[in-house]
């Protein structure tokens, strides 16, 4: 076997290299282990923020969903034919039969609704009643809306209007 002899210079530099590597890979070790929990604290953080979105997306899904029972609710409530709803909204907002006409309008259909709708005329009606007939549809248990609103203003007697307007219902179509 061959054995070396080193002096004591070379035994000096052998102990500082070896030293020194075993403190670089010691402090390697040591980094890699630390860089390691600080990417997994950063994707904490990150599954955190994604976590919050994700809550407040199904919140905003739940309202919604609830929203949409809520006006499915009053649309399947709406059996009753508009004709019938509007005269009656009519009568008992003391409205004389003589004072307006009320159309039967064709249906109109969309993807998911079908639109049933009256075109309303009322002769002569005060600022007051007319408050009180809009109120009464906007509040009626089931789903209706005003579109076409046209009040006139009468020469022959001021305080009076002739309107007109359009009042909708919508029914969810069935499915096939």
């Amino acid at each position: 076997m061959l054995k070396l002899t080193l002096s004591k210079r070379d035994k000096t530099v052998v102990s500082v290299g070896s030293a020194v590597l075993l403190v670089v890979f010691l402090y390697l070790l040591i980094d890699s282990f630390s860089s390691g929990a600080s990417g997994l604290e950063k994707k904490v953080k990150a599954l955190e923020q994604e976590w919050g979105k994700i809550k407040t997306l199904q919140a905003e899904y739940l309202e919604s969903k609830r929203r949409l029972e809520e006006l499915e609710g009053s649309i399947k409530m709406g059996t009753e034919p508009i004709i019938s709803v509007a005269e009656k909204i009519l009568v008992e907002s003391g409205i004389e039969r003589e004072k307006f006409s009320i159309r039967s309008r064709t249906s109109e259909s969309g993807e998911l609704y079908e639109e049933n709708s009256v075109d309303v005329e009322i002769k002569k009606i005060s600022l007051e009643k007319m408050v009180d007939v809009l109120h009464k549809v906007e509040t009626y248990p089931s789903f209706l809306k005003i579109t076409k609103f046209r009040p006139q203003s009468r020469f022959d007697s001021p305080d009076l209007l002739d309107v007109s307007f359009r009042i909708s219902t919508y029914q969810l179509r069935k499915e096939s």
